[in-house]
Protein backbone atom coordinates (compact mmCIF):
# COMPACT_ATOMS: atom_id res chain seq x y z
CA UNK A 1 0.00 0.00 0.00
CA UNK A 2 1.39 3.27 -1.09
CA UNK A 3 2.40 5.57 1.94
CA UNK A 4 0.03 8.64 1.90
CA UNK A 5 1.57 11.81 0.86
CA UNK A 6 2.04 14.50 3.30
CA UNK A 7 -0.05 17.70 2.38
CA UNK A 8 2.21 20.58 1.95
CA UNK A 9 1.59 23.61 4.32
CA UNK A 10 0.04 26.75 2.98
CA UNK A 11 2.36 29.50 2.53
CA UNK A 12 2.15 31.86 5.44
CA UNK A 13 0.93 34.80 3.21
CA UNK A 14 -1.84 32.90 2.00
CA UNK A 15 -3.05 32.00 5.68
CA UNK A 16 -2.95 35.07 6.72
CA UNK A 17 -4.94 36.49 3.83
CA UNK A 18 -7.70 33.18 4.90
CA UNK A 19 -7.50 34.50 8.49
CA UNK A 20 -8.52 37.85 7.45
CA UNK A 21 -11.04 37.08 5.80
CA UNK A 22 -12.65 34.46 7.68
CA UNK A 23 -12.14 35.68 10.70
CA UNK A 24 -14.60 38.55 12.54
CA UNK A 25 -16.45 39.70 15.42
CA UNK A 26 -19.10 36.66 14.93
CA UNK A 27 -16.90 34.07 13.92
CA UNK A 28 -13.99 34.03 16.61
CA UNK A 29 -12.09 30.38 16.72
CA UNK A 30 -11.95 29.65 20.47
CA UNK A 31 -7.74 28.43 19.63
CA UNK A 32 -5.04 30.11 17.46
CA UNK A 33 -1.20 28.67 16.96
CA UNK A 34 1.01 31.17 15.73
CA UNK A 35 4.48 29.09 15.13
CA UNK A 36 7.23 29.98 13.50
CA UNK A 37 10.39 33.01 13.71
CA UNK A 38 8.42 35.61 11.02
CA UNK A 39 7.82 37.73 13.21
CA UNK A 40 6.23 39.85 10.50
CA UNK A 41 3.09 37.41 9.67
CA UNK A 42 2.69 36.37 13.46
CA UNK A 43 2.51 40.55 14.14
CA UNK A 44 -0.17 40.49 11.04
CA UNK A 45 -1.86 37.54 12.50
CA UNK A 46 -1.99 39.36 15.77
CA UNK A 47 -3.39 42.38 14.60
CA UNK A 48 -6.54 40.64 13.08
CA UNK A 49 -7.08 38.85 15.78
CA UNK A 50 -6.61 41.38 18.76
CA UNK A 51 -8.90 43.79 15.86
CA UNK A 52 -11.95 40.87 16.05
CA UNK A 53 -11.34 39.90 19.84
CA UNK A 54 -11.83 43.83 20.82
CA UNK A 55 -15.00 43.77 18.45
CA UNK A 56 -16.37 40.89 20.10
CA UNK A 57 -15.96 42.36 23.62
CA UNK A 58 -13.46 39.79 24.58
CA UNK A 59 -11.16 41.07 27.39
CA UNK A 60 -7.76 40.67 26.72
CA UNK A 61 -5.51 38.92 28.90
CA UNK A 62 -1.57 38.92 27.75
CA UNK A 63 1.19 36.74 29.02
CA UNK A 64 4.95 36.36 28.03
CA UNK A 65 7.10 33.91 29.32
CA UNK A 66 10.21 35.84 28.69
CA UNK A 67 8.47 38.64 30.90
CA UNK A 68 10.46 38.53 34.03
CA UNK A 69 7.29 39.10 36.24
CA UNK A 70 5.80 36.19 34.45
CA UNK A 71 4.25 33.64 37.01
CA UNK A 72 2.89 30.35 35.29
CA UNK A 73 0.60 30.04 38.40
CA UNK A 74 -1.39 33.07 37.23
CA UNK A 75 -1.71 31.87 33.63
CA UNK A 76 -3.10 28.52 34.90
CA UNK A 77 -5.50 30.38 37.15
CA UNK A 78 -6.67 32.66 34.56
CA UNK A 79 -6.97 29.74 31.84
CA UNK A 80 -9.15 27.66 35.05
CA UNK A 81 -11.14 30.54 36.32
CA UNK A 82 -13.32 33.36 35.10
CA UNK A 83 -13.64 36.09 33.09
CA UNK A 84 -13.56 39.31 35.31
CA UNK A 85 -14.92 42.45 33.20
CA UNK A 86 -16.50 40.17 30.33
CA UNK A 87 -18.43 36.94 29.45
CA UNK A 88 -15.30 35.46 27.42
CA UNK A 89 -11.96 36.31 27.18
CA UNK A 90 -8.70 36.45 24.99
CA UNK A 91 -5.70 34.63 26.19
CA UNK A 92 -2.98 35.77 24.22
CA UNK A 93 0.17 33.78 25.35
CA UNK A 94 3.73 34.45 24.08
CA UNK A 95 6.95 32.31 24.28
CA UNK A 96 4.42 29.75 24.59
CA UNK A 97 6.77 27.08 22.93
CA UNK A 98 8.92 27.64 26.44
CA UNK A 99 5.68 25.94 28.74
CA UNK A 100 6.21 23.02 26.47
CA UNK A 101 9.69 21.75 26.77
CA UNK A 102 10.96 19.51 29.46
CA UNK A 103 12.59 21.92 31.06
CA UNK A 104 9.90 24.17 31.55
CA UNK A 105 9.61 26.30 34.73
CA UNK A 106 7.60 24.63 37.67
CA UNK A 107 4.09 24.32 37.68
CA UNK A 108 4.16 24.59 33.44
CA UNK A 109 2.84 20.32 33.25
CA UNK A 110 -0.22 22.01 34.21
CA UNK A 111 -0.31 24.47 31.34
CA UNK A 112 -1.70 22.27 28.28
CA UNK A 113 -4.81 20.75 30.66
CA UNK A 114 -5.16 24.44 31.27
CA UNK A 115 -5.87 25.41 27.61
CA UNK A 116 -7.52 22.60 26.68
CA UNK A 117 -10.41 22.79 29.58
CA UNK A 118 -10.85 26.70 28.87
CA UNK A 119 -11.28 25.73 24.93
CA UNK A 120 -13.37 22.86 25.92
CA UNK A 121 -15.68 25.37 27.67
CA UNK A 122 -16.96 26.88 25.02
CA UNK A 123 -17.56 29.89 26.62
CA UNK A 124 -16.57 32.28 23.63
CA UNK A 125 -13.55 32.44 24.70
CA UNK A 126 -9.87 32.94 22.45
CA UNK A 127 -6.53 30.86 23.23
CA UNK A 128 -3.80 32.04 20.80
CA UNK A 129 -0.30 30.50 21.59
CA UNK A 130 2.63 31.98 19.77
CA UNK A 131 6.11 30.82 20.18
CA UNK A 132 9.10 30.40 17.57
CA UNK A 133 9.37 26.93 18.80
CA UNK A 134 6.13 25.85 18.79
CA UNK A 135 6.00 22.24 17.06
CA UNK A 136 3.05 20.35 15.16
CA UNK A 137 4.28 17.14 16.91
CA UNK A 138 3.54 19.16 20.54
CA UNK A 139 0.93 16.78 22.34
CA UNK A 140 -0.82 20.05 22.95
CA UNK A 141 -0.61 21.67 19.27
CA UNK A 142 -2.08 18.01 17.96
CA UNK A 143 -4.92 18.24 20.19
CA UNK A 144 -6.16 22.07 19.74
CA UNK A 145 -5.59 21.01 15.53
CA UNK A 146 -7.93 17.91 16.18
CA UNK A 147 -10.48 19.91 17.76
CA UNK A 148 -10.55 23.14 14.49
CA UNK A 149 -7.67 25.14 16.14
CA UNK A 150 -6.28 27.66 13.79
CA UNK A 151 -2.74 26.20 13.06
CA UNK A 152 -0.83 29.10 10.90
CA UNK A 153 3.40 28.30 10.36
CA UNK A 154 4.78 31.87 10.26
CA UNK A 155 8.22 30.70 8.82
CA UNK A 156 10.83 32.72 7.36
CA UNK A 157 10.26 32.81 3.40
CA UNK A 158 12.82 30.91 1.07
CA UNK A 159 15.01 34.04 0.18
CA UNK A 160 16.78 31.69 -2.85
CA UNK A 161 14.85 30.05 -5.90
CA UNK A 162 14.86 26.37 -5.78
CA UNK A 163 17.60 24.47 -7.34
CA UNK A 164 15.65 23.06 -10.34
CA UNK A 165 14.21 26.74 -11.28
CA UNK A 166 17.57 28.89 -10.47
CA UNK A 167 15.87 32.08 -11.53
CA UNK A 168 16.39 34.73 -8.26
CA UNK A 169 13.00 36.22 -9.46
CA UNK A 170 10.76 33.06 -8.50
CA UNK A 171 12.37 33.14 -4.84
CA UNK A 172 9.56 33.20 -2.47
CA UNK A 173 10.81 36.15 -0.70
CA UNK A 174 10.72 38.20 -4.08
CA UNK A 175 7.32 37.05 -5.09
CA UNK A 176 5.96 38.39 -1.67
CA UNK A 177 7.38 41.54 -2.11
CA UNK A 178 5.94 42.23 -5.56
CA UNK A 179 2.54 40.99 -4.03
CA UNK A 180 3.15 43.33 -1.14
CA UNK A 181 4.44 46.58 -3.40
CA UNK A 182 0.63 45.49 -5.39
CA UNK A 183 -1.27 45.74 -2.47
CA UNK A 184 0.47 49.11 -1.27
CA UNK A 185 -0.09 50.02 -4.88
CA UNK A 186 3.44 50.47 -5.67
CA UNK A 187 4.34 49.65 -9.09
CA UNK A 188 7.18 46.82 -9.15
CA UNK A 189 8.03 44.17 -11.55
CA UNK A 190 10.03 40.96 -10.34
CA UNK A 191 13.41 42.30 -11.58
CA UNK A 192 12.84 45.35 -9.10
CA UNK A 193 11.95 43.44 -6.53
CA UNK A 194 14.80 40.98 -7.09
CA UNK A 195 17.08 43.79 -6.46
CA UNK A 196 15.30 45.37 -3.24
CA UNK A 197 15.91 41.59 -1.82
CA UNK A 198 19.68 41.28 -2.52
CA UNK A 199 19.97 44.90 -0.81
CA UNK A 200 17.68 43.74 2.06
CA UNK A 201 18.04 40.16 2.81
CA UNK A 202 15.66 38.28 4.39
CA UNK A 203 13.84 41.07 6.85
CA UNK A 204 10.27 41.10 5.98
CA UNK A 205 10.30 44.68 8.34
CA UNK A 206 12.92 45.94 6.22
CA UNK A 207 11.53 45.15 2.54
CA UNK A 208 8.43 47.22 4.12
CA UNK A 209 10.56 50.48 5.11
CA UNK A 210 12.55 49.76 1.90
CA UNK A 211 8.65 50.04 0.01
CA UNK A 212 8.04 53.11 2.31
CA UNK A 213 11.10 54.95 0.34
CA UNK A 214 10.27 53.84 -3.19
CA UNK A 215 6.97 55.07 -2.53
CA UNK A 216 7.99 58.61 -1.21
CA UNK A 217 10.27 58.70 -4.43
CA UNK A 218 7.41 57.90 -6.46
CA UNK A 219 5.55 60.87 -4.99
CA UNK A 220 8.51 63.41 -5.13
CA UNK A 221 9.62 62.28 -8.26
CA UNK A 222 13.37 61.75 -7.03
CA UNK A 223 14.99 59.30 -9.19
CA UNK A 224 15.00 55.78 -10.50
CA UNK A 225 14.77 52.76 -7.66
CA UNK A 226 18.25 52.08 -7.31
CA UNK A 227 18.76 55.74 -5.99
CA UNK A 228 15.60 55.30 -3.28
CA UNK A 229 16.35 51.98 -2.06
CA UNK A 230 19.36 51.68 0.77
CA UNK A 231 21.84 48.52 0.37
CA UNK A 232 21.56 46.61 3.83
CA UNK A 233 21.21 43.61 3.41
CA UNK A 234 23.58 40.37 4.48
CA UNK A 235 23.70 37.09 2.87
CA UNK A 236 23.37 33.29 3.65
CA UNK A 237 26.41 31.68 3.63
CA UNK A 238 24.24 28.09 2.75
CA UNK A 239 22.07 30.06 -0.45
CA UNK A 240 25.42 31.46 -1.51
CA UNK A 241 26.63 27.59 -2.02
CA UNK A 242 24.07 27.01 -4.88
CA UNK A 243 24.88 29.75 -7.45
CA UNK A 244 28.99 28.88 -6.78
CA UNK A 245 27.98 25.44 -7.03
CA UNK A 246 25.71 26.04 -10.20
CA UNK A 247 28.37 27.68 -11.70
CA UNK A 248 26.61 31.28 -11.74
CA UNK A 249 29.21 33.67 -11.39
CA UNK A 250 27.30 37.20 -11.23
CA UNK A 251 25.16 35.73 -8.18
CA UNK A 252 28.37 33.95 -6.80
CA UNK A 253 30.33 36.73 -6.46
CA UNK A 254 27.87 39.10 -5.71
CA UNK A 255 27.00 37.13 -2.69
CA UNK A 256 30.43 36.68 -1.92
CA UNK A 257 31.18 40.59 -1.28
CA UNK A 258 27.69 41.14 0.56
CA UNK A 259 28.13 38.09 3.00
CA UNK A 260 31.86 39.33 3.72
CA UNK A 261 30.86 43.38 3.46
CA UNK A 262 27.64 43.07 5.65
CA UNK A 263 27.68 39.57 7.03
CA UNK A 264 25.13 36.54 7.94
CA UNK A 265 22.11 37.39 10.06
CA UNK A 266 20.44 34.71 11.93
CA UNK A 267 17.03 33.14 12.38
CA UNK A 268 17.69 34.86 15.90
CA UNK A 269 18.12 38.51 13.88
CA UNK A 270 22.03 38.33 15.06
CA UNK A 271 24.03 39.15 12.38
CA UNK A 272 27.92 37.43 12.44
CA UNK A 273 30.52 39.78 11.16
CA UNK A 274 33.77 38.07 11.78
CA UNK A 275 35.90 36.36 8.90
CA UNK A 276 36.65 33.80 10.76
CA UNK A 277 33.25 32.85 11.36
CA UNK A 278 32.18 33.58 8.04
CA UNK A 279 34.97 31.36 6.02
CA UNK A 280 34.09 28.50 8.44
CA UNK A 281 30.36 29.01 7.67
CA UNK A 282 30.35 29.43 3.64
CA UNK A 283 33.07 26.26 3.47
CA UNK A 284 31.04 23.83 5.82
CA UNK A 285 27.65 24.83 3.51
CA UNK A 286 29.79 24.13 0.36
CA UNK A 287 31.73 21.23 1.95
CA UNK A 288 28.58 19.57 3.32
CA UNK A 289 26.77 19.65 0.12
CA UNK A 290 29.73 18.64 -2.19
CA UNK A 291 30.29 15.89 0.15
CA UNK A 292 26.59 14.30 -1.13
CA UNK A 293 27.61 15.70 -4.71
CA UNK A 294 31.11 13.41 -5.15
CA UNK A 295 29.29 10.77 -3.57
CA UNK A 296 26.38 10.90 -5.66
CA UNK A 297 28.77 11.54 -8.91
CA UNK A 298 31.01 8.52 -8.16
CA UNK A 299 27.77 6.40 -8.03
CA UNK A 300 26.11 7.42 -10.98
CA UNK A 301 29.91 7.26 -12.83
CA UNK A 302 30.12 3.20 -11.59
CA UNK A 303 26.51 3.13 -13.32
CA UNK A 304 23.91 3.47 -10.45
CA UNK A 305 20.93 4.70 -11.44
CA UNK A 306 19.68 8.48 -9.92
CA UNK A 307 17.73 7.00 -7.30
CA UNK A 308 20.43 5.22 -6.05
CA UNK A 309 23.30 7.97 -6.59
CA UNK A 310 20.43 9.80 -4.18
CA UNK A 311 20.59 6.85 -1.51
CA UNK A 312 24.25 6.57 -1.84
CA UNK A 313 25.39 10.23 -0.56
CA UNK A 314 22.51 9.61 2.11
CA UNK A 315 20.43 12.87 0.83
CA UNK A 316 16.95 12.67 2.93
CA UNK A 317 13.93 10.87 0.94
CA UNK A 318 11.96 13.94 1.18
CA UNK A 319 10.65 15.11 -1.80
CA UNK A 320 12.40 18.56 -1.76
CA UNK A 321 15.74 17.39 -0.78
CA UNK A 322 15.57 14.55 -3.33
CA UNK A 323 14.48 17.05 -6.41
CA UNK A 324 17.22 19.31 -5.03
CA UNK A 325 19.93 16.89 -4.99
CA UNK A 326 18.88 15.69 -8.53
CA UNK A 327 18.91 19.27 -9.99
CA UNK A 328 22.02 19.60 -8.68
CA UNK A 329 23.58 16.48 -10.09
CA UNK A 330 22.25 17.13 -13.18
CA UNK A 331 24.77 20.59 -13.26
CA UNK A 332 27.84 18.88 -14.27
CA UNK A 333 29.50 15.71 -15.54
CA UNK A 334 30.27 13.60 -12.51
CA UNK A 335 34.17 14.18 -12.41
CA UNK A 336 33.53 17.48 -11.95
CA UNK A 337 31.83 17.48 -8.59
CA UNK A 338 34.89 15.37 -7.48
CA UNK A 339 37.31 17.73 -8.89
CA UNK A 340 35.41 20.69 -7.11
CA UNK A 341 34.82 19.02 -3.72
CA UNK A 342 38.68 18.55 -3.77
CA UNK A 343 38.74 22.04 -4.29
CA UNK A 344 37.12 23.06 -0.98
CA UNK A 345 38.65 20.43 0.72
CA UNK A 346 42.00 22.07 0.09
CA UNK A 347 40.45 25.69 1.20
CA UNK A 348 39.35 23.97 4.35
CA UNK A 349 42.99 22.94 5.15
CA UNK A 350 44.57 26.02 4.16
CA UNK A 351 42.19 27.61 6.58
CA UNK A 352 42.59 25.18 9.66
CA UNK A 353 46.45 25.56 8.99
CA UNK A 354 46.91 29.06 9.56
CA UNK A 355 46.54 30.42 6.04
CA UNK A 356 45.07 33.91 5.40
CA UNK A 357 41.52 33.23 3.54
CA UNK A 358 39.50 36.05 2.75
CA UNK A 359 36.16 36.81 0.37
CA UNK A 360 38.89 36.92 -2.55
CA UNK A 361 40.13 33.11 -1.84
CA UNK A 362 35.88 32.29 -2.68
CA UNK A 363 35.76 34.27 -5.43
CA UNK A 364 38.56 32.89 -7.53
CA UNK A 365 36.95 29.59 -7.08
CA UNK A 366 33.97 30.93 -8.61
CA UNK A 367 35.59 32.06 -11.37
CA UNK A 368 37.54 28.57 -11.71
CA UNK A 369 33.58 26.81 -11.14
CA UNK A 370 32.36 28.67 -13.71
CA UNK A 371 34.79 28.10 -16.59
CA UNK A 372 34.80 24.76 -15.79
CA UNK A 373 30.66 24.78 -16.87
CA UNK A 374 31.73 26.16 -20.10
CA UNK A 375 34.61 23.96 -21.04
Amino acid sequence: MAARKRKAEPAPPQEIQRLAREVSATHLPSAVILRGEERFFVDQALAILLKAGAAGDLELCRYDTADPDFQIRDLVGDLLGGALFASSRLFLVKGADALLKKTAVSGAKAFPDAVLARVASGDGSMVVLVGAGLRGTHTLVKSLVEGGAWNIGCRKLWDSPPPWDPDPRKAELVLWLVARARQRKIPMGADQAAYVVAATGNDLFALDRQLDRVQQGEKDGSGNLRDQVVWEGSASPFTLADPMLAGDLARATSGIETLFQSGFQGRDGARTLDRGALIALLISALSSKLRELAAGAEALAAGASVADARAAAGVKASPVAAKAFEARLALRPPAEWKSLYRDIQELEVRSRTGAAIDANDFVALALSWRRKTRR
